[in-house]
């Protein structure tokens, strides 16, 4: 339940409550009340009737009364004591039982009158408990709707981020409030400066040396015999020092917001190619087919740099760990998969961690964690799937709108 309608149903309860209580204590005073009328009526009658006894009168009851005596009461009022009685049977009726000149008299009184009576107050009882239950459910509108507006006010500020907040100088709760989102906000704000900071140098300082690096062991590529043991070593470094570069360029991407990445439309079919030639020396000698299956011409709004490290660490991570059999890359409009046939996600690895891919004894493992991957294809407003088993693993980028969502991720 909302705020507004929590306040407006805590008045609709507590007025229901307390008219609930009002009724049945008046309920209960109206019985009394009642007993005490009718005890009244007829003892004053009963001391008139006494005084008629002793003085000889002939008695004439008033309509709605009876007298007996103890010859001729009836059986079923012989046992009641002296004092009035309200009466089971006949119903509405209430005796009095009297004495004048140590004789014992009953006197039968109708009640028919103030017995209809009694439903007519108890209506009027739930009347007045309905109209101030709904008065209470419009008083509790209205006082919800003054008590949330300054926060309806407030969060809209803080979504529209908007400087300086309101109520900050209030000495009140939403002042409190208001203080701390603006604390709060500052320091995300401080936190995001640093980062932004940090990834800015980072980048800025890291270019120049892999630059140098990379010239450098180009040339000592080309210079190098063609037989020479260093050659691969040589050409290795050159790869390396490409794939530092470019993920150097997608963390500084990722330091970004993300709608203030710059997004173009993308032919992801040559983006996948270009991929797939980079991913072939990962095979080696391996027996290992790579196959691409793309029969259509596939372009996607998106930031070109973004979905190059994603389709190529997830690539790189399938050549890596299979051994034998295939490597499979199917395209569509709306999804990218990429399946081998290796061991499969290690059991021991926490599926929602942030494990990254395992590194390879064999080939270095230069390849970004796939904490990182998730986070590109949230950029994106991609949702990945991953399905694993011993036969191997299958991870499924869904690049539509329309995209169940992230299930069992794991690491790799």
């Amino acid at each position: 339940m909302t705020l507004k309608t929590r306040i407006t149903v805590s008045f609709v309860l507590l007025m229901a409550a307390v008219m609930l209580l009002v009724a049945s204590v008046a309920h209960l005073a109206y019985v009394a009340m009642e007993q005490y009328i009718f005890g009244e009526s007829m003892r004053n009658e009963a001391q008139w009737l006494a005084l008629a006894l002793q003085q000889g009168y002939a008695l004439e009851v008033p309509p709605g009364r009876q007298l007996y005596d103890a010859l001729s009461v009836p059986q079923a009022l012989r046992n009641y004591p002296l004092g009035v009685h309200e009466l089971d049977q006949p119903e509405q009726w209430h005796l009095l039982v009297f004495e004048s000149n140590d004789q014992r008299y009953y006197l039968l009184q109708d009640s028919t009158y103030f017995e209809h009576l009694e439903p007519m107050v108890d209506a009027f009882m739930l009347l007045i408990v309905v109209l101030c239950i709904v008065s209470a459910f419009w008083i509790g509108r209205l006082t919800s709707a003054r008590v949330i507006a300054p926060i309806k006010q407030l969060a809209d500020a803080v979504e529209h981020q908007a400087q300086p907040l309101p109520f900050e100088q209030a000495s009140d709760e939403m002042g409190q409030l208001a203080r701390a989102f603006a604390a709060h906000k500052h320091t995300l704000e401080q936190f995001l400066q640093r980062e932004q900071a940090f990834a800015s140098d980072a980048s800025h300082e890291l270019r120049t040396p892999l630059a140098i690096i990379g010239g450098a062991a180009e040339t000592i590529a080309h210079q190098l015999p063609t037989d020479s043991r260093l050659l691969g070593s040589a050409e290795r470094i050159v790869r390396t020092t490409e794939e530092m570069q470019r993920q150097l360029s997608c963390l500084l991407l990722l330091s970004r917001a993300p709608e203030t990445i710059a997004h173009t439309n993308v032919s992801l079919r040559p983006l996948v190619e270009e991929c797939v030639t980079r991913a072939r020396p990962w095979l080696g000698q391996k027996p290992v087919a790579l196959h691409l299956d793309a029969p259509e011409e596939v372009t996607l709004h998106t930031n070109a740099e973004l979905a190059r490290s994603v389709i190529w660490n997830l690539l790189r991570n399938a050549c890596q760990y299979t051994q034998q059999g295939q490597v499979r890359i199917s395209l569509s409009a709306s999804r990218l998969a990429i399946a081998d046939t290796g061991p499969g996600l290690p059991p021991e690895l926490n599926p929602h961690g942030a494990e990254r891919f395992a590194p390879s004894v064999s080939q270095g493992g230069e390849g970004l964690g796939l904490s990182i991957v998730l986070r590109i294809a949230e950029h994106l407003g991609w949702q990945m799937q991953v399905d694993s088993s011993e036969h191997g693993c299958c991870f499924t980028l869904l690049m539509g709108h329309s995209s169940p969502a992230l299930a069992n991720t794991h690491a790799k």
